[in-house]
């Protein structure tokens, strides 16, 4: 019940919702990237489009002032481009006027690169979504984009174990988050080489199990 209050308290203030996936479940998915643009995303755009199919790229603002060119190729190529804020700091450690300033600079990178107005932001770790919220209020965004399916591929070199992972716990509707990219820091993978593979052999069989891949916006329409 707190839940749905807070909602509807977001909803009449113009706060952006929270969403964690599609709410009427339709035959589709969404295959969402994180932590780019780096040298991982054109491959991992490429292996989608390979497929006839279209993803969700949540940039990190310092990673597009280091690859504009990526960016705007794959905002060209028609990708749903997101706002993954400035230093991948963790959220719950920020203040809101820190993530606000994130959220803008971020925006104002892939605005310069790409052309596009992003309208939705995903917080590093998936971290403090209401604050997040609350410091995208009043701006661009329209929404924050959560996740229903995390198969860790940036803890992992196997392609079967992400592909295995993502097919465990996908649902129609699902939005899955993987990573085209590596934050400074990370203590993970080295590489996201088996993401792209894990992409190449992803699409064929969500399709076989009659799910779409399918960018955010639509998904959400």
């Amino acid at each position: 019940m707190r839940d749905r209050l807070q909602k509807l308290a977001d909803r009449a203030i113009g706060r952006p919702p929270i969403v964690y996936s599609a709410r009427n479940s339709p035959q589709a998915v969404a295959l969402t990237f994180d932590d780019g643009p780096s040298q991982w995303t054109a491959p991992v755009a490429a292996a989608l489009e390979r497929h006839g199919c279209l993803g969700t790229f949540f940039m990190r603002g310092a990673a597009v002032e280091g690859h504009p060119e990526v960016a705007a190729a794959v905002a060209a190529a028609g990708h749903d481009i997101g706002n993954h804020l400035w230093t991948h700091s963790d959220p719950d450690g920020q203040s809101i006027n820190e993530l606000a300033d994130e959220i803008d600079r971020t925006a104002t990178a892939i605005s310069e690169a790409t052309g596009v107005e992003t309208t939705m932001v995903r917080p590093p770790y998936c971290g403090a979504p209401r604050a997040v919220a609350r410091a995208a209020h009043g701006g661009r965004t329209r929404m924050v984009v959560l996740r229903s399916v995390d198969p860790a591929d940036w803890d992992t070199s196997s392609a079967d174990e992400i592909v295995e992972r993502v097919l465990a716990a996908i649902a129609p509707g699902a939005i899955v988050c993987m990573h085209d990219g590596i934050p400074e820091g990370s203590s993970g993978s080295p590489t996201r080489g088996p993401t792209v593979e894990a992409v190449e052999r992803l699409v064929p069989e969500l399709r076989r199990r009659g799910l779409e891949p399918v960018t955010v916006s639509r998904l959400l329409a």
